[in-house]
């Protein structure tokens, strides 16, 4: 059977190569053929080559949009002679090109929304995408003009991702500099708003950061992203209270920090397309593990220790040797008198990073355990 596959796989394989460059109509048929096949990749190749040719049918543009996220059903055959009305694809091509962007398909994003450039109405939105794709190819000139012509026609996405970029090359004041005009009208969106405490936040600044992600959940209440950064800016001011209540709100709306994402536009009035910067779920353990130290570092400041020690550990989980952690975890501990297991975890900071302010602040601690358990033991 695997023989006979591998045999279909290179007959079609062939067939495809025979037909080189043929018509829109005869590739996306190809292209409808392969899939039934079981071939993706052949057929995405073909619906691709289809609809970078000038007048493709309707039919290529729904074979390129389902292979590209990955189905190879739901598509159909041209017929041939299509009139001027099927060469405009279904929908538009701007869904397509979100549905290859979600799934990493560059190439097949990057011709879709070209196309929608040609429509004035998905314009803005396409020169976004064109720009975070840019931007996530490290084609940072481009990425920056294709943000220029998406803010010049109105798009809040551009004007978000533009600052978002700003803060992934490191220029923090420079994200702020270019959201600072945007903000106070009554229509600012909470995006805006969340992303200009954020950048705050980075840029050390976290009184300004408090004050924007505030009007930021007065816009929205259900922003996981914004609570959870309001959390993060109470704890750097020592406000432990107001911490974990927005935190703990952050946590029943969603269990993953995810602070910074791409903004893609669909048109119209629906909601953007959220794109994470970072790949993979190992980045968002790694936020949301930043917002649970916040959270258990106010829980010591509360004294809440039983609390404060079972956050620590939940962080620990996913990263063992996570020093902060082992740290403020061998606190809770000793607060609960429980000397020896705390003198382990600074033991582990002291050998891990003994040079930090951690490691050293991890065997003064240590040294005073050790004093108390011996006083402890004794009585």
């Amino acid at each position: 059977m695997a023989g006979a596959g591998s045999r279909d796989m290179l007959t079609v394989a062939a067939l495809g190569r025979r037909l080189g460059q043929a018509d829109p109509t005869t590739l996306s048929n190809f292209a409808w053929f392969a899939a039934r096949r079981g071939h993706h990749r052949i057929a995405l190749e073909a619906a691709r080559a289809a609809v970078a040719m000038p007048d493709p049918p309707r039919a290529a543009w729904r074979a390129l949009e389902r292979l590209a996220a990955g189905h190879t059903d739901g598509m159909l055959l041209a017929a041939a002679g299509h009139d001027k009305g099927d060469l405009i694809p279904p929908g538009n091509p701007l869904t397509t090109a979100i549905v290859a962007h979600r799934h990493m398909e560059l190439a097949v994003a990057e011709a879709c929304y070209r196309a929608a450039l040609d429509r004035t109405s998905l314009a803005p939105a396409a020169w976004n995408g064109l720009a975070v794709l840019h931007e996530q190819r490290r084609e940072r000139t481009a990425a920056d003009n294709a943000w220029a012509h998406a803010i010049a026609a109105g798009s809040v996405a551009g004007i978000h991702n533009h600052a978002l970029a700003m803060l992934q090359r490191g220029f923090a004041h420079r994200a702020r500099s270019a959201l600072t005009r945007w903000l106070g009208r009554p229509d600012t969106p909470a995006s805006l708003q969340f992303l200009a405490g954020y950048a705050a936040l980075i840029d050390q600044d976290p009184a300004a950061a408090m004050s924007l992600l505030t009007a930021a959940v007065g816009i929205d209440p259900d922003s996981a992203r914004a609570q959870f950064t309001l959390g993060l800016a109470c704890e750097r001011l020592g406000l432990h209270a107001d911490a974990l209540v927005a935190i703990r709100r952050a946590l029943l709306l969603s269990p993953w920090y995810q602070p910074q994402v791409w903004l893609l536009e669909r048109g119209g009035d629906t909601a953007p397309v959220e794109l994470p910067v970072d790949d993979g779920g190992s980045s968002n353990a790694a936020h949301t593990d930043d917002v649970l130290l916040s959270v258990g570092r106010s829980l010591l400041q509360m004294a809440q220790f039983g609390e404060a020690l079972a956050v620590f550990d939940q962080v620990l989980v996913h990263q063992p040797s996570q020093t902060a952690a082992l740290f403020h975890r061998g606190v809770a501990l000793a607060k609960l008198r429980r000397y020896g297991e705390a003198l382990e975890d600074w033991e582990v900071v002291g050998r891990t990073d003994p040079a930090s302010e951690l490691g050293e602040a991890s065997r003064r601690h240590a040294r005073s355990a050790r004093q108390l358990a011996a006083l402890f033991s004794t009585q």
